[in-house]
């Protein structure tokens, strides 16, 4: 054989057109002719294998596109398929020498990837085995085409490494000499030294820590201070006008309860407290004060003329808190008695329930026994009616075989009279085509002849110059650059007065403030409650003691012992939870498990009846 023999085959498959026969276009190629008789048998055996075969051949090769050779040219498809036929049909019977033929082509890299890919044993068993079965017979594939390969797949992996020598220059590694242990050269450890006790560590003394306090002196002599901020100054005043409203709070309200606390960490920066009061709230006291004021001064105008003192209706307010709270705590007692009620008939009612659920449990078990057979008879319905349809498509099988060898014959002699028809369509396409080509030639030719002409579009541009348009205070872009400038200093002018301003303001307005809570501190100082007053605790103590010897909570603690005898009483079967609850689920679960393979078998047979329906349709329309 000859070695452009590779280069012939591939060209034949390139150029054939699928409106025509193979035979047809033998006969229209002058050199076919011209080849020995092995060389036309060689060539005819791999055109007509690879024109019958092309839909499991274009498994393959579709395959190799949209996996690994997505990189690849369309116009290698006819070498992909060559070399798929190749090694799926004609090496089972004339062995692997044949295989040879391809060193001829030039670029060995390409089949190297390809058979690389196709000689993949995971990609042979698992999807090409299923697309192959979607065309031909499960078993067809498996004994005709997959077997065959897999008993030549170390041969052709033989085949590949020779091929990746040849195109990558592999050599073989040289074998490195083993190491041999040596023994180490260790110097003998010296004797340990007796080491002499380390000295104790002594405690370190601490300083004591001054005490850093701020009056409100400092306080006025920070704000007069240009140096600190004004965001400093605020934080700094607000805090301690905060903590001395609220120590004085704390003094006139309550008494000091004695508790322990662990001393604040001292920062030296910042010894205040954090923020507590708003000048909203500043302002708020003042004005309570200042009402206080007023109501004291009427209270000793009231006294000078000789009225009564309001010790009488103090009295009158504490028994009326006494009475309120006595009706909360009967409640609060009256809810914790009806809970423990209802916990009693919760009991009695669990009872009924496990009754129920047993009767529950026996019903679901009737209800699988007959799930199961009804099950069974169907299976055996199904079966038959598989038997039936097989036996139909087997015997239509063999009508369209004796069909398709009729319709073979007729399509030759149709092809031979298209063949003249479509010579005579070629030729006057050809004339038609060649004309077209010469007007776009000129065409093009006039448009670059016309772009090559140089043209200055470029304008340059004078700042200090107007556009002359005829407005109205017409400005060049230098003196709009100017006077946008100016008026950017006007507006920051403006703007720093404006922040001066609100500046004064505010410190105007914390020394005010600073004047309001020295007289609030004033005061709350000079006067205080020294008489106490009865707690809010004190007298929820002395309502709920009255309470306990109500008549109505006496009554209900009754009926809750009566529900505790009637309890004893009734002999109902303690059911441990968690074990009812197991066997219910088995249950359920067992039904469910029945549900899902009589689904699954339904599926089954409707996917059976419609690939049986489409196989019979098939050969009904072929018939």
């Amino acid at each position: 054989m000859s070695s452009d023999i590779v280069s012939i085959c591939l060209g034949l498959l390139d150029k054939y057109d699928t409106k025509f026969s193979p035979e047809a276009y033998l006969q229209r190629i002058e050199n076919f002719q011209s080849f020995g008789e092995l060389e036309k048998r060689f060539v005819l055996e791999i055109f007509y294998g690879c024109y019958d075969r092309k839909s499991i051949l274009d498994i393959v090769v579709n395959g190799y596109y949209s996996k690994d050779g997505k990189n690849c040219l369309q116009s290698d498809r006819s070498l992909y398929t060559f070399v798929a036929y190749m090694i799926l049909y004609h090496i089972k019977y004339y062995g692997i020498e044949y295989l040879y033929i391809l060193s001829s082509y030039p670029n060995q890299e390409k089949i190297f990837k390809f058979l690389k890919y196709f000689l993949n044993e995971k990609n042979l068993i698992t999807w090409l085995s299923d697309a192959w079965s979607t065309l031909l017979d499960k078993t067809f594939v498996e004994e005709n085409l997959l077997n065959p390969l897999l008993k030549l797949l170390p041969d052709l992996n033989l085949f590949l490494k020779e091929l990746e020598e040849g195109i990558y220059q592999v050599k073989p590694r040289p074998k490195q000499a083993p190491t041999q242990p040596r023994p180490f050269n260790i110097t003998q450890p010296k004797p340990r030294k007796v080491l002499l006790p380390e000295p104790l560590p002594e405690k370190e003394v601490f300083k004591p820590l001054k005490h850093v306090t701020k009056s409100a002196n400092s306080i006025a002599s920070l704000v007069k201070n240009p140096n600190v901020t004004y965001e400093k100054k605020s934080r700094i005043v607000k805090r301690t006008v905060s903590k001395s409203a609220n120590d004085r709070y704390q003094d006139h309200f309550e008494e000091p309860v004695p508790q322990f606390k662990a001393k604040p960490f001292l920062n030296k920066q910042n010894n205040l407290e954090p923020i507590k009061l708003n000048t909203a709230a500043v302002l708020k006291d003042e004005h309570l004060i200042k009402k206080q004021i007023d109501e004291m001064m009427k209270k000793f105008s009231y006294l000078e003329m000789g009225q009564g003192s309001p010790n009488e209706f103090l009295k009158w307010q504490t028994e009326m808190r006494l009475n309120d709270l006595k009706v909360e705590q009967e409640k609060i007692e009256m809810k914790k008695l009806l809970s423990k009620l209802t916990h009693e008939e919760a009991i009695l009612a669990k009872a009924n329930l496990v009754e129920n659920k047993k009767a529950q449990v026996k019903q679901i078990q009737h209800e699988n026994s007959l799930l199961k057979k009804e099950k069974e008879e169907k299976e055996k319905i199904e079966n038959e009616k598989v038997k039936n349809i097989v036996s139909t498509i087997l015997q239509d099988e063999k009508k369209v075989k004796q069909i398709k060898e009729q319709v073979v014959e007729n399509k030759k002699l149709i092809a031979q009279q298209v063949i003249k028809e479509s010579e005579k369509y070629e030729a006057e396409a050809y004339k038609r085509v060649e004309e077209e080509m010469r007007k776009k030639i000129e065409l093009i030719q006039q448009i670059k002849a016309a772009e090559s002409i140089p043209i200055n579009r470029t304008k340059q541009v004078d700042l200090t110059q107007t556009q002359g348009y005829g407005f109205l205070n017409e400005m060049s872009i230098a003196e709009l650059t100017e006077r946008l400038q100016l008026a950017k200093q006007e507006n920051e002018e403006y703007y720093q007065k404006k922040h001066d301003e609100i500046i004064k303001i505010k410190i105007d307005k914390e020394e005010n403030l600073i004047e309001k809570l020295n007289f609030i501190n004033k005061y709350r100082n000079e006067i205080g409650n020294n008489e106490k007053k009865e707690t809010f605790e004190d007298l929820k103590t002395k309502a709920k003691e009255e309470v306990k010897n109500s008549d109505s909570l006496a009554k209900l603690k009754k009926k809750i012992e009566e529900k505790r005898v009637e309890r004893s009483k009734v002999d109902f079967i303690t059911v441990n939870k968690k074990e009812s609850k197991k066997q219910i689920n088995i249950y359920a679960n067992q039904r469910k498990a029945l549900e899902k393979e009589r689904f699954k078998e339904l599926e089954k047979t409707h996917e059976r009846y419609r690939f049986l329906n489409l196989e019979s349709a098939r050969l009904t329309n072929i018939v």
